[in-house]
């Protein structure tokens, strides 16, 4: 090993310990004599006013870092992104890198080495290693100068996820380029894959449904990559939701035969029933799963508002509908352990904190109340939104004009039906009749038990004098067709 080489070497070993390092641990890294040592030292510090390693009799040697860029800037020191890495991010490259190829091992040296390391901070990493992976069940195993990883292949798969960082990204050829994306081939082929779904399913597939399904493919092929297909997911769909989601089943299956065809690797049946998963988990553009509301998550969606209602002191009735079709797809993704990153996150968290605690609180009681996992801050993140979007629109007063042809006393249960229903509603007048006199500036909305006069120039719905769960939803979807053509006409 020539000194140069020698020199970088005890460098970056000494910025990796804190602490003063004996001579005898340098010159087991390097593989040479404490003599050597002594005069690699003494090389570098040659020359200098102040000494680059600094030296304490009986204790070892230390970086004297005040000094150290100086130095580095004189080309004394060439780079080394690896000598150079946090501890967080050596642990995560080489976490990373266990979980990418398990159960294969390593040696330790190989996996500690080109970090410049001592054997203190070579345990410390592995005693913190140990404890991240514990979270997702999986074990790290040291022995005989070997280290590997050992657990279910799913618990893999997501810890490779969170070490991982996706969370930035919103738009998929941003995939392009990332260093933790860093097959650029492999990046190319599941962004072709990505199109491919979406051209079956003549619908998009939105943010952050789309970075997770690419992240989970990515890491797919990574894993087969190392190892092959030796490993076992043990995992499989519900019968009755391929059944029920039999056109997307398909399309799974034809993605795991373009995985296959593209490694040349055969794959397990399993992972179609993966990649399935994600897609039931996911919510699309145009609503495209065929699956109907279930009352479970319609019961669930119920308690959600209501206790939200209470708390907050206002009626969120309005977001039943939008919000059942999210809480289909949530509920799929805690049954199935998939996570989604909210890039919006801190910004919720911001400018709507009551609104989001009282959420997390609630929703902690309702989902475990009915056998299902807590929602982590991300997916509450999300259903934050649409309660704010409720508040958005409750903030402006919308003129109401009552028509009731059945009699005075319907059309006073009607009113306190609408105002409990729609706090925002100013309810500006009520007749029993189509009256002509009333024009566009008189109000926003026209509900009425009967059909209004086309002469009649405002907006209209009808629907029964009792105001049924069904009429609430008529109102509703009519109130977010003027908010919206009101948006556009901005």
């Amino acid at each position: 090993m020539r000194d140069s080489t020698r020199v970088n070497d005890l460098i970056y070993y000494l910025l990796n310990n804190s602490g003063f390092v004996k001579a005898e641990e340098i010159a087991a890294f390097l593989h040479v004599s404490k003599k050597t040592v002594y005069r690699l030292i003494k090389n570098i510090n040659d020359g200098s006013k102040i000494p680059l390693i600094s030296s304490q009799r009986g204790v070892g040697y230390k970086i004297n870092y005040r000094h150290y860029m100086q130095f580095k800037q004189q080309n004394k020191i060439a780079n080394n992104s690896l000598g150079n890495v946090s501890p967080v991010e050596r642990r995560n490259r080489i976490m990373k890198q266990l979980l990418l190829i398990s159960p294969q091992s390593i040696k330790e040296s190989e996996a500690f080495g080109k970090y410049y390391v001592s054997s203190n901070v070579q345990s410390n990493d592995q005693h913190a290693m140990k404890s991240i992976l514990k979270r997702y069940q999986i074990n790290l195993v040291v022995k005989d100068g070997y280290i590997r990883v050992k657990g279910a292949e799913l618990n893999i798969r997501n810890a490779i996820k969170e070490l991982i960082d996706d969370r930035e990204i919103v738009n998929l050829r941003q995939f392009i380029g990332n260093k933790d994306f860093d097959s650029k081939f492999d990046v190319r082929f599941v962004l072709k894959l990505i199109d491919k779904i979406e051209d079956q399913l003549q619908t998009s597939l939105p943010y952050p449904y789309n970075v997770n399904l690419f992240s989970h493919i990515y890491i797919l092929i990574s894993r087969l990559r190392k190892t092959g297909s030796k490993f076992n997911l043990k995992a499989e769909s519900p019968k009755q939701d391929i059944d029920s989601n039999h056109s997307l089943y398909q399309i799974s299956k034809n993605v795991v035969n373009d995985i296959s065809n593209y490694l040349n690797l055969k794959l397990q049946k399993n992972e179609a029933d993966s990649i399935f998963e994600y897609l039931i988990s996911s919510r699309f553009d145009n609503d495209i799963s065929k699956e109907c509301i279930s009352d479970e998550v319609s019961e669930i969606t119920k308690e959600l508002i209501d206790e939200v209602s209470k708390k907050m002191g206002r009626d969120f009735f309005s977001i039943q509908t939008s919000l059942e079709k999210h809480i289909q797809p949530l509920i799929k993704r805690l049954d199935n352990h998939i996570h989604v990153n909210n890039n919006l996150l801190e910004q919720i968290k911001i400018e709507y904190q009551d609104l989001f605690n009282i959420i997390k609180d609630v929703s902690k009681k309702v989902f475990i109340s009915n056998n299902y996992g807590r929602p982590d801050d991300n997916e509450i993140g999300y259903i934050t939104l649409y309660f704010a979007q409720a508040l958005e629109n409750q903030s402006a007063k919308l003129r109401v004009i009552l028509m009731c042809a059945t009699g005075i006393g319907t059309s006073e249960l009607l009113r306190i039906k609408v105002k409990n229903t729609f706090p925002n509603f100013e309810v500006v007048g009520v007749t029993s009749n189509n009256d002509l006199s009333f024009q566009k500036g008189d109000a926003d909305l026209i509900i009425s038990t009967v059909r209004v006069s086309d002469k009649i120039p405002i907006p209209s719905v009808v629907v029964s004098a009792f105001f049924t769960r069904k009429d609430k939803e008529i109102v509703q979807r009519k109130v977010d067709e003027l908010q919206g053509e009101h948006d556009e006409n901005k």
